[in-house]
This record gives structure tokens, sequence and C-alpha cells, in this order.
């Protein structure tokens, strides 16, 4: 029968598959584990620029596609105010657009066309290092819009990053930061903007300094009357008539004025004070910003407690530019003497 002999020929061959079993054995230890353990090998690894699978989803919205030529868009044009990114390139990444614009608030307020200082534009870069941006820029411009992108970047040569349009000053910005690794362009200061992805939200931040950017460069149809009026003028005990429009401009021109008769500061001096509070207030007055260390309130951020010693109620004080123009020089005169020495402070600290 088959099945004897089946069993008779398994029972016959014990000893040569004894043999056989230990050469098998030896030969296993031979082969590579890769070979023996392929899904381990396999296993597959996300490329450093790329989020890992359990990473959230950026919380942000696609931008626009804005065409052949972004920077003649109104969009990529636009100078003023939060939106979001109008270079979508090769560095573009949505995960860090909230990062991106808590830059924008910290450094400008929205304010691409911000010259004040060393540092300019939306993004305060330097000149030299945005230079070094637009050689960075270049090729790529050049590749995707061709002959148009070449002349519009070659016309941005030898000019300063805050008369940039927009696109090209967020080109900038995302070629710089180059996925991360020029995060330590923005790192400085007691406002910190973490670069992680996904790791900001909520910006523009109504609780944070530069909230709302200035109105657009438009003459109010008022101002002529205004200043006819005589409205904007301080009243004789020294605190702002309520009628005044308290815009930046504004604001500015009382500070202006206020710094040369109160202590003789000259125009170097309110270059320094300008420089200095639009980094702090945007020059708005209305702006108050709840850190854990503060609150601080208005053009210059200065603490309620250095408010009331000026004989002020937050109250009083967020009403009028002039009274905070009042107690924010004071606060310049009592402890650095100077806007000058103040912005010098400011410059390495990134606070007054």
């Amino acid at each position: 029968m088959l099945i004897g002999q089946n069993s008779h020929r398994a029972g016959a061959s014990g000893a040569t598959r004894g043999v056989l079993a230990a050469v098998v054995s030896m030969a296993l230890l031979a082969v590579p584990a890769a070979v023996l353990a392929p899904s381990a090998a396999a296993a597959p690894v996300a490329p450093a620029d790329e989020a890992p699978p359990n990473e959230r989803a950026p919380r942000v919205p696609t931008p626009p596609d804005l065409g052949d030529m972004p920077w003649t868009t109104e969009a990529g044009r636009d100078m003023k105010g939060y939106r979001l990114s109008t270079y979508t390139g090769k560095y573009y990444d949505r995960s860090r657009e909230q990062y991106r614009i808590c830059v924008i608030q910290r450094e400008s307020g929205g304010n691409y066309d911000e010259p004040s200082g060393p540092w300019r534009g939306a993004y305060q870069f330097s000149d030299s290092l945005a230079a070094g941006a637009l050689r960075a820029m270049r090729a790529e411009i050049i590749e995707v819009y061709g002959n148009a992108g070449k002349q519009a970047i070659d016309a941005l040569e030898g000019t300063l990053i805050y008369t940039w349009p927009r696109f090209f000053q967020d080109a900038a910005f995302w070629t710089t930061f180059n996925k991360g690794a020029g995060a330590s362009h923005w790192a400085g200061g007691n406002w910190y903007c973490n670069p992680a992805r996904n790791a900001e939200s909520g910006w523009p931040n109504p609780n944070r300094w530069n909230y709302s950017p200035l109105e657009r460069d438009k003459p109010s149809k008022d101002k002529s009357s205004e200043e006819k009026s005589g409205k904007d003028k301080p009243g004789k005990d020294g605190s702002s008539g309520t009628t005044v429009r308290a815009t930046p401009e504004n604001n500015l021109r009382q500070a202006r004025s206020f710094i040369r008769e109160r202590y003789g500061w000259k125009y170097p001096e309110f270059r320094a004070l300008k420089a200095m509070w639009w980094r702090e207030s945007n020059w708005r007055h209305d702006v108050i910003n709840n850190h854990p260390n503060g609150p601080w309130y208005g053009l210059g951020q200065v603490n309620g407690g250095f408010i009331a010693s000026r004989g002020y109620s937050i109250k009083e004080y967020m009403k009028s530019p002039l009274a905070q123009i009042k107690v924010g020089t004071a606060y310049i005169k009592q402890r650095y003497g100077t806007p000058l020495k103040a912005w010098s402070f400011w410059q390495a600290n990134g606070w007054y």
C-alpha cells in the first residue's frame, strides 16, 4: 500500500534527515539578516524634508494661484496687512505658514514698506541679507517664470527690500528660511515664533503688539478741515484732544512736535524713536500686549505702574495718544536719557 511504503521510507531516511537539517542550519547562519527579515529592511523612511505620517495636517488653506506673473497681481503688490503667502515655490511650506505670519506681525505689523533702521520690509531683512536672498531666488524665479521673471528680478538688483512687491518679499523669506535652516534670522527678542511644523496658530493675534496693519495710504476726506480747525493740537493741560483722528501718521506728527518742544530732541532722536516704537506698537495707540510679564500698553508699550506714576489711569492713557507720547518719552528720558540710547539698547536686546 502507498501509505505503508511512505511510512517505511520515512523511517528508513531518519538518519539522512538529521544530516540534512544540520547542513541547512549552517547555511541559514550564513544568510544576511536583511534576506531573512525583508519587512524590517523595507520599512519606509520619510525624507527629512517631509512631515512624518502621524503629524497633524497644516491648519491653513492652500494659497491661491496668482498666475504667470504673481508680482503684478493685486495680492502680489499689496504692501499692507496680512495675507496668505503669495509665493508658493519650492521653499514654501504650508505647515509653517502660521509661523511666517507670526514673524510678520512681530517684525513689521504687516507693513511690507517699512523702512526703519538697518532692517527693512515685512520680515526686517538687513540689506546684506536681502541681497543674498535675491541671489538665492534668481535661479528658481527664472526657471518658473522665464524671461518675465528674469526682467523682474533684474529690476530688483540694487534696490532696498522694502520697495519690493509683496510676492518677492514673501519669496525672500521662504528662500532664506529654507525649510527651517534659516530660522535663526528671526529667533531673537522676547517674542518667540516657533519654526517647528504646525507649532504656531492663531496669527495674526489681537493679543500681541503690531496686531493691526496701518491704514492704506489714502488721504482722509476730512484731513484739511481737521488741520484748519486745529483739532489735532494738544489742550492747555497737555492732554490730547479727543477729536484727533488717532492714526499712526498723526501719532508720528504729534510725537515729533512734542519731543522737539519738550526735550529739544532733534531729527536723529525722532528717527530712533520712530524705529523703536514701530516695533513696539506699529505707532497705534490702542495696542495692548497681554504678555505674562506685562501687560504693556500703547505706543511705547509702557507698563501700568509707570503709567500710574505719571498721573494717568489706564483708561485715560489708552484714550490719548499724546498722553502716551508724554509717558513713553518720560520713561526713555528717565531710563536711557535719549531715544538714540534707548534704540541702541533695543537693537541689542529686543526690548527697552
